[in-house]
């Protein structure tokens, strides 16, 4: 009998299929609304990888990331989660063959797929971090960066009162702009002329600025960058979950992994090899964005949009 069966708890599992990696989360739901995360696990696919706006996903990365969705929902279900979705980010949403892929995805898994809007990423997120970190009093900006966009949501409660999806990510941005191994100046400069170009419109940035709202940062970036400057041997969540990096510290990670070529950046302590490879992109959008907001630190959560998702899901 599976373990969700015998304490009676409601166990469920989200799969978040972004442009670099899926990710998986199983859990249980408490009264007062908290997960307690028995499983996690990440893939990295690459699903973006070569994707020109407007145009399809490349097959053979259809096909590993159908594969690990296939793979990880099977997980999931072993754990004794009998409730699933997924949800489907950038790279879907951007592609001309997005929802037939989500529909193929949704076959293969035996589970919903669910592609957000980037406003619903956004508005995710903040709700990860607020609930997340017990920011509920603002002013709050939250910046999760992926693979194919960033998104920023602005608030001061517990929803956010202005969001916005910018067209630049980590691997996009490293496909595009910083392919060199490590990256030239030149490919730097253009890389910031990018980051600046699309931040130049994004109302929570300069409305953060503005108020002088904190800033709190969730996604694959973030958190790989909080493990490195805490030195982890072995990725740890828990002290992860609210570091704070200020903004020399993070301007300073960002130029040490920009002159790193990629055999280097995959040794560093616990980051991931599929992180390595995209991190110095992620990096620059990251200190970009608090640049851009004034602020002298940024906050780091764990918590991103997939547990947001699943205690929606998971609500009254």
């Amino acid at each position: 009998m599976p373990a969700a069966a015998r304490d009676g708890k409601p166990r469920a599992a989200v799969l978040d299929v972004g442009t670099n990696s899926v990710l998986l989360l199983v859990s249980e739901g408490a009264a007062d609304g908290s997960l307690q995360v028995l499983d996690e696990a990440l893939v990295t696919t690459r699903l973006g990888a070569g994707l020109a706006a407007g145009g399809p996903l490349d097959a053979a990365a259809r096909a590993r990331t159908t594969d690990a969705v296939v793979a990880l929902a099977a997980r999931a279900r072993r754990t004794g989660a009998r409730r699933l979705w997924a949800f489907a980010t950038g790279a879907v949403r951007r592609a001309a063959d997005g929802a037939a892929f989500a529909r193929a995805l949704s076959r293969a898994a035996r589970l919903p797929v669910e592609i957000l809007t980037g406003e619903r990423e956004a508005e995710l997120a903040y709700a990860a971090a607020a609930h997340g970190l017990g920011l509920a009093a603002g002013p709050l900006l939250v910046v999760d960066v992926g693979g194919g966009s960033t998104e920023l949501a602005l608030g001061a409660g517990v929803r956010p009162e202005v969001t916005a999806s910018l067209p630049v990510g980590a691997l996009g941005l490293m496909e595009a702009a910083l392919g060199d191994d490590p990256p030239s100046a030149a490919a730097v400069a253009r890389a910031r002329a990018a980051i600046a170009a699309a931040l130049g419109g994004a109302a929570p940035v300069a409305r953060a600025q503005a108020a002088g709202a904190r800033v709190v940062a969730s996604g694959g970036t973030a958190t790989a960058l909080a493990a490195l400057d805490l030195s982890l041997g072995r990725y740890d969540g828990r002290r992860v979950h609210g570091h704070v990096l200020d903004r020399t510290a993070l301007e300073a990670l960002v130029a040490r992994l920009l002159a790193l070529p990629l055999a280097a950046r995959t040794g560093l302590g616990a980051l991931d090899p599929g992180r390595a490879a995209i991190l110095p992109a992620g990096a620059l959008v990251l200190a970009e964005v608090v640049r851009a907001a004034g602020a002298a630190a940024v906050t780091v959560s764990d918590h991103g949009v997939r547990h947001a998702y699943l205690r929606e899901r998971l609500g009254p």
